[in-house]
């Protein structure tokens, strides 16, 4: 399954322990596991500033990331309610220089959750 927010994950929302129902696919996924989670959050907090520098959050540095990559034209994101909806529409607003892609792609390769 793709998601390019791995189902919130990448939002910076989660943390290590939480808990999902049975009946989340959430809750087998290797990558809610609490120690993958951490990593996972690790990198997170190495791109928040970039983040911020672009008034984006967490999850719209993510989708233009995302959007950055070679083959890519769209991005299928869900949405809960109105407001997660129109702040996923905000990514478009958002610009990355090759560089900040790069530097985002170097610190995704040490996350390493093999």
């Amino acid at each position: 399954m793709y998601s390019p927010l791995q189902l919130g994950l990448l939002t910076g929302k989660m943390k290590p322990g939480q808990h999902f129902d049975a009946s989340d696919l959430r809750s087998t996924n290797r990558l809610f596991k609490p120690e993958a989670v951490t990593k996972v959050n690790e990198f997170l907090n190495k791109i928040k500033p970039l983040a911020e520098s672009k008034n984006a959050t967490l999850g719209q540095l993510v989708l233009r990331w995302t959007l950055a990559q070679p083959g890519i034209t769209v991005a299928l994101v869900g949405a809960r309610n109105p407001e997660q909806a129109v702040q996923n529409a905000k990514t478009v607003d958002i610009q990355l220089s090759f560089e900040e892609v790069d530097f985002i792609n170097k610190q995704l390769q040490t996350l390493n959750l093999a």
